[in-house]
């Protein structure tokens, strides 16, 4: 679109107002851009169809390691996002990337020509950003992206982004969400508080931290080095905490999953929650675990969040030429009974 609003001497909005058959261009301005569109290759058979003929299909890929962790966080916003692409009338084709084809690079769907644009759930690795959706560094060492000439279908990061990269991105607001969870551990009396999560392996964990390290600013609390504690063993990857001596009275987990395992770990050492030590957790999701229904949490809002990504990526094939954006989705904390209240006042809880 750009190299024929370049030849025409007119915007890229108006080059796809007229493609689009949107009001705005005149007549004559559209039959000029039609033409000089098929000189240039443009494909034109979606334009020429009437609006009530077109239809939209979305790619939908995620990794296999997300559909089992947790059990699974990850396939529930893909219900989520199917469902809100089934309200707007839009197809989806869903695209599960074992280990070899994410380290590879290798899609199925990327290369289908039905795919108007693609939704990505969950963290991918730069291989796979650079191989299959030609997204790569604009110089080594750089946390600037840029699209090769080729990628011409919009990517939507569903949650998680990389700093830089020319996709649009949806994210629950971590930063304030988990300074609002610490914040309720201090005005339920904690003063001694600790972090659980590993920052190194997501974006989100590290954006979740800061906001817990805001609120321990806020309220002139010590961050205290050892009761920052991985959550897992970062060479294998696999889930491990390992408890120090002297605990807190409280700890903030960077997800519900980790909270989960550091009940278990408490478990261990005879501590009772929240008679010992209150937990409190993040995502309101977690399956399977004897902590379930007990955990007090910051809910992310998966159905919002799946909505705006496919209203993002339904945009973005309409108006290529925006400003690419963030989009962070707020939500509530969900109270149930893992924070014991050791301050004088009265704690009033809400069944989450």
């Amino acid at each position: 679109m750009r190299d024929i609003a370049k030849a025409r001497h007119v915007s890229v909005v108006t080059v796809s107002n007229a493609l689009a058959g949107r009001k705005g261009v005149s007549e004559e301005q559209r039959q000029k851009i039609f033409e000089t569109a098929k000189d240039l290759g443009y494909d034109l058979s979606r334009s020429e169809k009437k609006p009530e003929e077109r239809s939209v299909t979305l790619g939908i890929i995620s990794s296999q390691r997300y559909m089992s962790e947790g059990s699974s966080f990850y396939w529930e916003m893909y219900q989520n996002t199917i469902n809100a692409a089934a309200r707007r009338k839009v197809l989806t084709m869903l695209e599960m990337l074992d280990e070899s084809r994410e380290k590879d690079g290798s899609s199925a769907l990327i290369s289908k020509s039905e795919i108007d644009g693609f939704i990505l759930i969950g963290r991918m690795g730069d291989v796979f950003m650079e191989r299959s959706l030609k997204i790569q560094n604009s110089r080594a060492g750089s946390d600037s992206f840029h699209l090769s000439l080729d990628r011409k279908k919009p990517v939507v990061l569903l949650d998680f982004y990389r700093e830089g990269c020319p996709c649009d991105a949806v994210l629950s607001n971590n930063y304030m969400g988990a300074y609002r969870i610490t914040k309720y551990l201090t005005d339920c009396g904690h003063r001694e508080i600790g972090f659980v999560g590993t920052g190194r392996t997501s974006r989100n964990i590290v954006e979740r931290y800061y906001g817990f390290c805001r609120c321990m600013l806020e309220q002139n609390l010590p961050i205290r080095r050892e009761w920052l504690l991985e959550d897992r063993d970062l060479e294998t990857e696999t889930p491990r905490i390992i408890l120090p001596e002297k605990l807190p009275t409280a700890f903030v987990c960077g997800s519900d999953y980790t909270a989960g395992k550091l009940y278990g770990e408490l478990d261990v050492r005879g501590l009772r929650v929240p008679e010992d030590i209150s937990v409190i957790g993040y995502d309101d999701y977690l399956y399977g675990s004897p902590f379930a229904g007990r955990l007090t949490s910051y809910h992310v809002d998966m159905e919002r969040m799946a909505e705006e990504a496919v209203r993002l990526v339904l945009r973005r094939i309409e108006f290529p030429g925006e400003p690419y954006c963030v989009r962070y989705i707020d939500s509530e904390i969900v109270e149930r009974e893992s924070v014991k209240d050791v301050s004088e006042r009265p704690l009033r809880r809400r069944e989450g």
